[in-house]
């Protein structure tokens, strides 16, 4: 009876029960009902997210290794840098604020990019599978927790507010921030939950 549940999946939007099939290559499949794409090819997409989880990896070091951005405001040079930024928080005396800046932007995105790596390695050879079922409930419940876009997102608000009287100059952090945004929506956004049980289902029934 549990292997005949684990072949069916419900639709999230119109909890239409559908059986869970083998995808060709580049396909998708949808609810029959309301059309709400229900899952994709998982083998063509763990690859692609291995190597932008990689990716990724290159650029957050970039990121945190170099100021993001220079600023000069009467004659007066800041610069912005994520670790200097934590430590500014941390030693001002802003433990809750700064340990919640460092979880988010740090701690949970690279935490899931390792994990991302590291499911795709143990399930491909088969190893601990317990331990990669645990892997995937951390990656659906985590994944909300990474917010480097917003993080982003303050920062292009902020330059909007100087551009009319300071001297801004991009560090190489802030093309790798942007290019780490890239490739963090296709891993956090475009990966489905399902998609991760489908992908550990078959990798562990298969070989």
């Amino acid at each position: 009876m549990s292997e005949s549940l684990d072949d069916l999946i419900i639709c999230s939007k119109c909890q239409t029960v559908h059986k869970k099939i083998k995808l060709p290559s580049k396909k998708v499949a949808k609810c029959s009902s309301c059309g709400v794409t229900l899952y994709s090819n998982v083998e063509d997409i763990f690859k692609k997210t291995v190597a932008f989880s990689i990716t990724a990896f290159i650029l957050f070091v970039v990121v945190n290794s170099f100021p993001i951005i220079t600023v000069t405001i009467a004659g007066q040079t800041t610069s912005l840098a994520i670790p200097s930024m934590l430590y500014r928080l941390f030693n001002d005396g802003f433990i809750v604020i700064g340990s919640i800046v460092f979880v988010v932007i740090i701690l949970a995105p690279l935490t899931i990019m390792l994990s991302f790596v590291a499911l795709a390695f143990l399930s491909y050879f088969q190893l601990f599978k317990k331990f990669s079922k645990h892997i995937i409930l951390f990656l659906i419940i985590s994944r909300h927790w990474a917010m480097v876009d917003i993080f982003a997102v303050s920062i292009l608000v902020a330059l909007v507010k100087l551009f009319g009287y300071a001297q801004i100059h991009f560090g190489v952090s802030f093309f790798a921030l942007i290019f780490f945004l890239a490739v963090d929506l296709f891993v956090l956004k475009l990966i489905r939950p399902v998609e991760l049980w489908i992908y550990f289902e078959r990798a562990y029934r298969e070989k």
